[in-house]
């Protein structure tokens, strides 16, 4: 039996435990401003002061100094020639677009740093001598992509400048693709799939012509093939070549089999290709890696049946209590600032409304767990986008809160449309970034208009296939930039048990925690963040060389800027005017806080293994 006197000091204790439990959560609400979205920054760049491309007019070429601009070898409009001129903007390169590829003369006075050329526009069997006479003066040249292998067979001048020993088939069916290690970053990926649960992960294609290489040559990607890896595993000549380099007469040639340099992930494909090309290469980068919560938290009831059938309560509490505690626990294990993307509803006639009773409640969260609240334009059945933005406008301006909305995304079809319809909207005054879809011929970054910047998705959470595996190691080697879509319709609006936030959410957790590992250098930003590290790389411009072990970089237009700059067999002994961390072995993020930076290299302990074949 407890005594009086007991009984009042455990009163006491609790009571005091109490007061200070209640006390803190009280200071703590009183000095956090919830309401208050701390990522967005005042003074922006503007898109007014972007890096524009020079249009090199090819009449003149003669004026540009050899290696100061590429030439391009094919049509301007076409999905190679686009994803050409968007990796020439992002790398600050100039660029001279022949689309007949017969007025480009070549001359060793004026040599260009790459010559590119599309085999769909260029003949590549009656170029060959002129090709090999480029090669002859050292100039470095890419084969976006391959004529029928017959034309390529009767050739026997293009096989060699191509480092093609045999069209051993002109087409066999693989059973996965191997890359290799040191070519993107992300290191060695084998797209294979080994057990049963791993084939709806293969949606590559897997037919191809099969070339082998001659020796010398360095393969980046091949085909697998049972019968050749019992016995050849060391010999990867052998195997159907798909990226490559051959070493030939004083210059280099690259040669892709396959449409790779027609979709975005060719910007990663092509800096890969010029690091290979010399001792070190050092270009700009976003350096910002985002998660994206879509359509999350909903405020309107529109699907508590099924909400209740599923999980024994509305959607309100399905959101807040089933749902959040797993998305949050995301920011726990990998640091990621999400953005919470919001839809007041889904659905504009069904006669139930929004109630942002809960708004207050998340805001709060968001705070907590570093998260960002956005918006999105999400909508279903015949609602167009003028009246979705009329009654949203009309559902945030009704609740009076301060916050400050600088993130949208909306659907690829809207885009165009939302662009006429946005200044008129007070609600989506202070949007400074818009997010939308991926698609593979459009830039991953750049401005929308001259005040708001546009950023692409790169992948979506729920999904990771093999050809979304590779997409995102050549974005993040192009940009240190990732854009991940968690798109909540899904669960929301479940179609069958695969819908479900059990295994929805364990799918996530799993591409989350695996995939993105290697880029773990690369800083987590929500978009906002995101947003003004896409301006900094849109609007600078800037100058390296290197001087014995030291590497000069010279960077204008911005404050500040974000590089990678990979080497061969160095690293990295120290750096004056700014600072970098390692992404792997050969690579690193540089973060320029000068206008010059000083980087000095060292060589690396073990085996130098830069043109190792």
């Amino acid at each position: 039996m407890v005594s009086r006197r007991n009984f009042i000091s455990i009163f006491i204790m609790m009571g005091v435990l109490l007061f200070m439990f209640q006390f803190s959560q009280v200071i703590k609400e009183s000095q956090s401003s919830y309401d208050v979205n701390s990522y967005v920054r005042e003074q922006k760049l503007s898109g007014k002061e972007r890096w524009m491309m020079p249009v090199l007019s090819t009449q003149k070429e003669a004026d540009y100094e050899s290696g100061d601009f590429v030439v391009f070898l094919g049509k301007e409009d076409s999905a190679m020639g686009q994803v050409v001129a968007q990796w020439c903007l992002y790398t600050k390169r100039k660029l001279v677009v022949y689309d007949n590829y017969r007025d480009y003369r070549f001359t060793t006075q004026h040599m260009p740093e790459a010559i590119l050329v599309d085999s769909n526009v260029v003949d590549l069997a009656q170029g060959a001598i002129s090709f090999e006479s480029m090669t002859n003066a050292g100039v470095t040249m890419i084969f976006c992509n391959l004529p029928k292998p017959a034309a390529i067979n009767r050739n026997s001048m293009l096989k060699r400048l191509m480092g093609i020993s045999d069209v051993y088939m002109e087409e066999i069916e693989v059973e996965g693709v191997h890359l290799f290690g040191d070519f993107l970053l992300g290191g060695e990926a084998f797209y294979r799939a080994e057990k049963e649960e791993d084939e709806e992960l293969q949606d590559m294609d897997l037919t191809m012509p099969w070339y082998i290489t001659s020796g010398g040559t360095k393969t980046y990607m091949v085909g697998m093939l049972d019968e050749l890896l019992k016995d050849n595993e060391d010999k990867n000549e052998l195997f159907p070549a798909l990226i490559w380099r051959s070493n030939y007469n004083q210059g280099k040639v690259f040669v892709v089999n396959g449409d790779f340099l027609e979709s975005m992930m060719g910007i990663g494909i092509l800096d890969a290709m010029m690091y290979e090309d010399s001792s070190y290469d050092i270009y700009p980068v976003v350096n910002a890696q985002n998660v994206m919560v879509v359509n999350f938290p909903g405020f309107a009831g529109e699907n508590d049946g099924q909400m209740r059938e599923l999980y024994s309560r509305d959607t309100e509490s399905v959101l807040r209590d089933v749902f959040w505690p797993t998305i949050s626990g995301l920011t726990d294990r990998n640091r990621y600032h999400l953005t919470c993307l919001m839809t007041p509803q889904y659905i504009y006639s069904d006669q139930i409304e929004p109630s942002g009773s809960m708004l207050a409640f998340y805001l709060q969260q968001f705070k907590e767990f570093t998260a960002e609240a956005g918006l999105s334009l999400e909508r279903w059945n015949d609602t167009t986008l003028e009246e979705k933005l009329e009654r949203d406008g009309e559902f945030y301006t009704s609740l009076k809160e301060q916050y400050v909305y600088s993130a949208l995304f909306v659907r690829n079809e809207d885009l165009e449309q939302l662009e006429k319809l946005m200044p008129a909207q007070r609600f989506l005054r202070n949007i400074n970034t818009v997010t939308r879809e991926y698609q593979e011929t459009e830039p991953i970054v750049d401005y929308f208009n001259d005040d708001i910047t546009l950023q692409s998705t790169t992948v979506e959470a729920q999904i990771h296939t093999y050809s979304d595996d590779l997409r995102v190691r050549c974005i993040e080697t192009a940009l240190g930039y990732s854009n991940i879509l968690f798109d909540m319709n899904q669960v929301i609006w479940p179609e069958n048990e695969k819908d479900q936030w059990e295994t929805v959410s364990e799918k996530i957790t799993s591409n989350l925690d695996t995939y993105w590992k290697p880029f773990m250098a690369f800083e987590m930003t929500s978009l906002s963040e995101s947003d003004d590290r896409i301006r900094t790389f849109l609007n600078l411009d800037y100058e390296h060389r290197r001087e014995g072990d030291t590497v000069y970089l010279e960077v204008t237009g911005v404050d500040e800027g974000w590089f990678i700059l990979r080497i061969h067999g160095e690293r990295i002994s120290g750096i004056d005017g700014g600072d970098y961390q390692e992404i792997e072995s050969g690579a690193y993020v540089i973060h320029a806080q000068q206008r010059n930076v000083e980087i000095t290299l060292e060589k690396s302990r073990g085996l130098l293994n830069y043109g190792v074949e």
